[in-house]
Parts: C-alpha cells; structure tokens; sequence
C-alpha cells in the first residue's frame, strides 16, 4: 500500500519501479490490442499505435536489470536470498510461464516463438550472479560486449542447417527469421539487461544517501543522452545514404533503425529505452507528490501483478477477439472504446488478483529449497519477480 510521503521516504525510492512498470505494461496492452484488432496493419491507426507500444520491450528489460542492481546495492547483505527468488521466478518463466503463453498462442496463431518472459527469465538466472561478481563498470562493458557480439553475429553469420539456424535465431536473432514467427533472442536483451543492472548500483548508491533527486536527474540524464545518441545514429545513417545516392553506406544498417526491434537495433534500444528512462523518473515524480494518488496506486500494484497481466493478455487477445474482430459492431470507428473495454477486462482481474495476495502462488519451490531464513518483508514490489516472492525472500540487516 502506497502512502503519501515525503521526498525522502523509502516508499518513494523504491516502489517507483512498480509504478512504472504498471504504465509499461499498458504500452503492451496497446500495440497486443492493435495486433489482433485491426485486418491491415499496413494502416495508419494500427502503425501508430504499434508504434507507441515499441516502448514497452526496452523499458521492461531496462527496469528488470535496473532492479537487479538496485537491490544487490542496497541488500548487499542479503542478496543470496534475493538471487534465490530471482531464480525461483525465472525457472517459472521458462516453464510454467511459457506453457500458459503457448496455450493461449494455440488457437490460431504459432507455437515458434521466442517470448519476452523466456529472455527475461535467462537475465533473472544470470544478471543476479553476476551482480554479484562484477562491479557496476564491468558488468556495463560485458553488456556492451554482448550486445555488440550479437550483432556480429546476426550480420557476418549465415547458417544453413536448421539446428544452426535455430542457435543463430535463439542467442542473436536474425533479420531473416526462418525457426521463429518472432523471438526476443538472449543475448543483445541480455547485453541491456547488464548494462541497466550497472545503472541500477549507481540508483541503489543515491536511495542509500536518501537523494531522491540524484536519482530522477542520473535517470533524466541518461536518457537524454540515449535520445540524442538515437538521433545522431539515425542522422548518420541517412546522410550516408543521400551522399551515396540511396545506397546503403552505413555499416550493419540494422543499428540505424528505431524500428527494428528483431532483433533490437541500437537506435530502437536507444530512442525507447530513453523514453523508459523518462517513465521511471516520472514515476519518482508521482511517487515523491502523489498527485494522483488513487492512479499510482493502482499502477504500483498493476506493475507488481505484470506477469499475470501479461500471459492474461494473450488469452483476451489472442484467444477471445481476434475471432470475433469482424463481426463487432462500429469495427472501424469505435476501436477507442473496444481498447478501453480490453484493458478494463484485463486489469480489474490483475487488481483482483494483488489485492488477495494470489502473488505467493507464482513460485516452483525453488526458493524453499534453500536453507535460509525468509521473515523479514522487503519494502519493495517486484512485477516479473512477484511481490509475494520478493516480500517473503529477503532480511534487511540494514534496518
């Protein structure tokens, strides 16, 4: 429960994750409802649309490393019980999680995909050790490294044999996918992932020394950065062109688009991760004034319900109105009110959902196996790795 606080109280450092996640996850909800409701996507409404939810991949992936290194910063002491939770949530992802997405993917749609919460699930299991191991500046250039490798890959390899192809697609991606109908591949996600979670240690070192501020301005800055660095990539990439007459001059053109998101371009990364940026300082902003106090609210527990959000999702639009998209009424002009309908749908089970604590059932035991001891709450949501799970996983000794 948010309460209004100061500009210094813990709950404004620390639950505007939660909060910005919530906002995240509906950008999903918008370009998952253009996808399935619209015959053309080539039109300009369902472009648009898909266009503005392109924001939501980069921030997911940006606030799951930010909140790796966030929290081995201020629960250093702690932090093999957090890894443990960590873990226990990714290996839900990858199986639990996965099924519950391919069923509602059944009907109509595929069963080749590569989802979010797989890759989401690889940095839970991996980011955590390493933040462990690797200082904030170390785990940045290992996340540069990756991500700069995986382009490499997806430029200067060309598999043939499907096992190689599928390895190619799974770790890198492809621009000419042949294994997946589409995939978040592990490692470039992986490599923003790492670099967040630096990021993140540097937040966790301003909450420590209560500068609330400090952390609005790192995260502003950093992303105005990203912007103008999107900008002056994308700029380079067509002067080369209009010097060359319309040839292709500039290397690994994929790098040069903010669109191209399989697998993710460096100016897509940039351009949206920006804006995430902007989402979690604005939701300091929210947080620290609560000016719309019954808004944020239900955005922090959206934000820590979002796994459930996410598979819930596919089922109303994969499942329900895809099918029945052609024989509602006002189709063209009315889709306003069908989103608003959808996301009603969606998140009032999600609230339902937080609001009797369903959060503690999101678990494979993983955590239980572990000899160690789980009383003290941690003040802190969790979004992919549930409140309940984070809530039950770590002692402060701090406090």
């Amino acid at each position: 429960m948010l309460r209004k606080t100061g500009p210094s109280s813990p709950q404004t450092r620390q639950g505007f994750i939660d909060v910005a996640r919530g906002f995240a996850m509906l950008f999903v909800l918008i370009s998952h409802f253009s996808f399935t409701y619209f015959p053309d996507q080539r039109s300009l409404t369902p472009t648009v649309l898909r266009t503005i939810g392109m924001m939501a991949s980069p921030t997911f992936m940006i606030i799951n490393g930010l909140l790796i290194g966030f929290l081995c910063r201020i629960r250093r002491n702690d932090f093999e019980h957090l890894q443990a939770a960590f873990t226990d949530r990714g290996l839900l992802l990858l199986s639990v999680g996965h099924l519950l997405i391919l069923g509602s993917h059944l009907p109509w749609y595929t069963t080749r995909f590569l989802s979010i919460t797989d890759t989401v699930a690889v940095c839970m299991l991996v980011g955590p050790r390493l933040a462990v191991s690797l200082r904030p500046a170390a785990r940045l250039a290992l996340g540069i490294a990756a991500y700069t490798l995986s382009w490499v890959a997806v430029e200067s390899w060309h598999p043939q044999g499907i096992l190689l192809k599928a390895t190619q697609e799974t770790l890198f991606g492809s621009l000419d996918p042949t294994v997946y109908v589409y995939s978040f591949p592990i490692l470039p996600w992986l490599g923003l992932d790492l670099a967040a979670s630096a990021l993140g240690s540097r937040i966790g070192d301003q909450h420590l020394r209560h500068d609330t501020k400090a952390m609005q301005r790192t995260l502003l800055r950093t992303g105005a950065i990203g912007l103008a660095a999107a900008v002056v990539i994308n700029a380079i990439y067509h002067l080369s062109k209009y010097a060359a007459h319309g040839a292709l001059m500039f290397p690994l053109h994929g790098f040069a688009s903010p669109f191209q998101k399989d697998p993710p371009g460096l100016d897509y990364v940039l351009f949206y991760g920006s804006f995430g940026m902007c989402l979690l300082a604005a939701s300091i902003q929210l947080l620290q004034h609560e000016y719309v106090p019954w808004l944020t609210r239900r955005m922090a527990n959206l934000g820590q319900t979002s796994f459930v959000v996410f598979v819930f999702q596919f089922y109303v639009y994969l499942t329900v109105l895809a099918p029945i998209r052609m024989y509602l009424p006002l189709r063209s002009a009315a889709w306003p009110l069908y989103l608003f309908a959808s996301i009603v749908v969606i998140v009032l089970p999600a609230l339902a959902w937080h609001r009797r604590g369903y959060n503690r059932f999101l678990t494979v035991g993983y955590r239980y196996l572990q000899k160690t001891s789980w009383n003290v709450p941690l003040k802190f949501g969790s979004g992919w790795v549930a409140s309940g799970t984070i809530r039950d996983a770590a002692t402060s000794r701090a406090e």
